[in-house]
């Protein structure tokens, strides 16, 4: 009698430390046709700031209608996509202040866009451009990314993904 009160005693001091190991916050979270989940409770795959940190990296050298011609490193969006099991298809960009666009998988492909974390070797942060931000290599194609339509597809603060059909 003892020992089950004293395991049990155990069991309930055991719990308050485990509750208390929060996860970490995610940094991107991406969602809808994903090959891959590592968040059951939300069937979504979440990229913690480590995480996301890990993936290769690439820097794009371009201005911006809101920057002057700045230094952008990120990972390749297609290999943040194909982290979470996306290969194809449309996807649309969510940000922290709830405005939302689309961007074509071949936007990904013709034109190597990055998911931006630095600008000019500062990280990104929330209050300036952050925490992502949906960089293409506008000088090198002047052309094709100038109007509304390719300045709509530079998106800052992005922190959700959602891949369509």
């Amino acid at each position: 009698m003892k020992r089950r009160l004293l395991l049990g005693s155990m069991a309930i001091a055991a719990l308050p430390s485990m509750a208390s190991t929060p996860q970490p916050k995610a940094l991107l979270t991406v969602s809808g046709r994903i090959g891959r989940v590592n968040n059951k409770t939300t069937d979504t795959y979440d990229f913690s700031e480590a995480d996301f940190l890990k993936l290769a990296t690439t820097s794009i050298t371009t201005g911006t209608p809101w920057t002057p011609t700045s230094v952008f490193v990120g990972p390749l969006l297609v290999d943040v996509m194909r982290a979470a099991g996306v290969t194809s298809g449309t996807l649309t960009f969510k940000t922290l202040d709830d405005y939302s666009a689309p961007i074509p998988w071949e936007d990904l492909v013709r034109y190597g866009v990055i998911l931006a974390h630095s600008q000019d070797g500062q990280r990104l942060n929330n209050k300036r451009w952050g925490p992502l931000w949906t960089i293409y290599p506008r000088d090198q194609n002047s052309a094709a990314l100038r109007g509304p339509i390719a300045e709509s597809r530079f998106i800052w603060q992005v922190d959700r993904i959602e891949a369509g059909g």
